[in-house]
């Protein structure tokens, strides 16, 4: 089985710039994953998708990995990551792959034994998510409405009966960006790694931070020089 291991990285990040190419000591975000793929080894092709020429020209630096100039229409703000990957796969030159791993740069601590042990998992179902749990219960999530009043996310919250104790809570896990692992004939069908049938491969909170912002980027680096991440 071929397994194609795809890192996407666009140029443009909105809510921390040049978020991608920010470095945590003397590393670039995004060689995290990059690095984390190639030790992982189970990946027949590595493939990095970006529109940033300063990402781009780490293929001096990783001649084992494919850098593609990413098309102008799937740089856009509003473009999903299964779009880029589904580019990918439905090219000529990827045809004879057998899965896709996406891995993304935003969670830089997602290690090589982490990918090998979402693999060991996908053995035995169609998609493996990287997860981690909530550190505080989805329940008690509160939306503003309309009319500007708050309300339960959730219609059958604890609260509304007065069940504040953590018993009465579902073990919740989100996403966590590490990796998403699917079969290429299933992703192309149903066009989502969020459908079918999907495991979990849990992951402590402290290698599951997802950088979006300036705080999730400086805790990143706490974590990092305090050695907290394995």
């Amino acid at each position: 089985m071929k397994n194609l291991g795809i890192i996407i990285a666009r140029k443009n990040s909105k809510r921390l710039k040049n978020k991608n190419i920010l470095k945590i000591s003397k590393i670039k975000l995004i060689e995290f994953t990059i690095i984390a793929a190639i030790k992982s080894k189970k990946f027949h092709q590595i493939v990095v998708s970006s529109d940033d020429e300063k990402i781009l020209n780490l293929k001096k630096k990783y001649k084992s990995v494919n850098f593609l100039n990413r098309p102008k229409f799937l740089t856009k703000e509003k473009v999903k990551a299964i779009e880029v990957v589904q580019n990918i796969i439905n090219s000529k030159n990827y045809e004879n792959f057998d899965n896709v791993a996406l891995m993304l740069p935003s969670c830089p601590f997602r290690n090589s034994k982490d990918i090998q042990n979402a693999f060991n998992i996908f053995k035995k179902t169609d998609t493996v998510i990287s997860a981690c749990k909530y550190s505080f219960p989805p329940e008690l999530a509160l939306v503003e409405k309309k009319d500007k009043y708050a309300g339960y996310f959730l219609k059958k919250s604890p609260y509304l009966d007065g069940n504040t104790s953590s018993q009465f809570y579902e073990k919740c896990l989100r996403p966590n960006g590490g990796i998403y692992i699917s079969n290429i004939k299933k992703l192309k069908k149903i066009k989502s790694f969020f459908k079918g049938k999907i495991k979990l491969y849990k992951m402590p909170i402290q290698r599951s931070i997802d950088i979006d912002n300036r705080i999730d980027f400086e805790l990143a680096k706490l974590i990092y020089n305090k050695k907290l991440f394995s």
